[in-house]
């Protein structure tokens, strides 16, 4: 069976990177891009859950958020 890839555009820093991954939903993104299961995900400008399935040139951002204090 071939594996079916996308290819996304992926914030890197301040700007979106196209990104080819093998993933089909945000949960398999988090595996495969190691996001922490924390992190709040948002495609195309929207938040979105784990089942949420990628598609071609869709924008993702990850935002991590682990600090503590001020």
């Amino acid at each position: 069976m071939a594996t079916t890839t996308k290819t996304i555009k992926y914030l890197r820093g301040s700007r979106f990177v196209e990104t080819e991954v093998s993933s089909s939903t945000v949960e398999n993104l988090r595996l495969e891009m190691e996001i922490p299961a924390t992190a709040s995900i948002s495609v195309n400008g929207r938040d979105v859950t784990n089942s949420y399935e990628l598609q071609d040139d869709d924008q993702v951002a990850a935002v991590i958020s682990n600090k503590t204090g001020g």
